[in-house]
């Protein structure tokens, strides 16, 4: 395990912050290749990558906070400090599902097209954010 990938003085750059970083980059090259491969505006990948990770954070967070509220009860505003740690894998797939649905939806696009497109990439994006869970113990 290693959880502190490198430090400068009080700056920490923790692994699992640069892995989950570089799951989710990974995950949008090969989302974009492939959207372009299959004549599929890219801008419209790119434009739910943003939502998804918006969603995947804060549904991770509220889920963590939802599931250890005794940690924040005396102290609310800790609710928002998410770089401290404390992020739940399924909460973020939850919300992550349910923007990308309405997305999807929203700009009538084709689920099931969407989805063969999107699951290579979530799934080598989920294996490099792991690896990071890992290090990170």
């Amino acid at each position: 395990m290693y959880p502190i990938l490198v430090k400068f003085g009080e700056f920490t750059v923790h692994t699992y912050g640069v892995l989950l970083a570089a799951g989710f980059l990974l995950a949008l090259w090969v989302a974009l290749r492939e959207a372009r491969r299959q004549g599929i505006d890219s801008n419209i990948v790119s434009d739910l990558a943003f939502y998804v990770l918006i969603a995947a954070l804060v549904g991770s967070r509220v889920f963590y906070v939802l599931n250890n509220w005794h940690e924040f009860q005396d102290q609310p505003i800790d609710v928002l400090r998410f770089w401290r740690g404390g992020l739940v894998f399924y909460g973020g797939f939850l919300c992550a599902v349910v923007v990308a649905t309405y997305y999807i939806r929203k700009h009538n696009l084709n689920f099931h097209q969407m989805g063969d497109l999107l699951a290579p990439s979530i799934a080598l994006g989920q294996a490099v954010g792991r690896l990071g869970c890992f290090s990170a113990g």
